[in-house]
């Protein structure tokens, strides 16, 4: 699995600062993951930094589109970095709380997660998110994960806002008539479900964009639970 080319261009930025060599610890993690769980289909690590959650990391764009997702709608990924709570979908077809995040997981051939809580030296909570093909992938798996978790990841980020100043083409105005058709569908749907204006929406869309690092459009395709 190799990281989507923003989440690169960030974990260059930090081994360039000294950091945590993020990118190669989370391959490393992803490996061992799918030798417990055959159907991962992704790992993505998030971190809480002022009241946000943030992707500091990702195996691939599909992962950190659905973190996306999240930080529009809720998911178990930021109440895991906030609350520092495993939380495991077994069935997301069956997921009542969290049910947009549910939409556009099922969408992208997602149908388990687990989040499991990580502390990231120099800014804060944060929560590895693992993603599955399969339903119930994570059943009698949990304390094996926690074991390759503790023991895979060292993550040190010394300069706490880094990857979120290096982040700015996350938001790119839509190109075409299809994929302005996708964001306003995403800003409709917002505008909706949260009772907030148009101007909102969108600002809504493009942080969320920017903070896991992915395409607006795609956010927004995945929103609506366009695969």
């Amino acid at each position: 699995m190799e990281p989507v080319p923003g989440t690169a261009e960030v974990l260059r930025a930090l081994r360039e600062s000294g950091a945590e060599d993020l990118e190669g610890a989370l391959r490393d993690l992803a490996d061992r993951i799918a030798e417990v769980v055959p159907s991962c289909v992704g790992v993505s690590l998030s971190v809480a930094h002022g009241g946000l959650t943030f992707t500091l990391a990702s195996s691939s764009a599909d992962v950190a589109r659905l973190d996306a997702v999240q930080y529009l709608v809720g998911g178990p990924c930021i109440d895991t970095a906030l609350e520092d709570v495993e939380i495991q979908l077994d069935d997301v077809l069956d997921e009542n709380r969290w049910q947009r995040f549910a939409v556009a997981a099922a969408a992208a051939g997602v149908r388990s997660t687990l989040s499991l809580p990580l502390g990231v030296t120099g800014v804060g909570p944060g929560s590895i998110n693992v993603y599955a093909a399969d339903e119930h992938a994570f059943a009698g798996s949990r304390e094996a994960l926690r074991d390759v978790v503790g023991a895979g990841v060292d993550v040190a980020v010394t300069n706490a806002d880094l990857p979120f100043r290096t982040r700015t083409a996350a938001a790119v105005a839509p190109r075409d008539l299809r994929a302005l058709d996708l964001v306003e569908q995403a800003v409709g749907y917002l505008m909706a479900s949260e009772r907030i204006d148009a101007e909102r929406a969108r600002e809504r869309l493009a942080e969320a964009a920017e903070r896991a690092g992915v395409d607006l459009v795609a956010v927004a395709r995945a929103l609506i639970g366009e695969s």
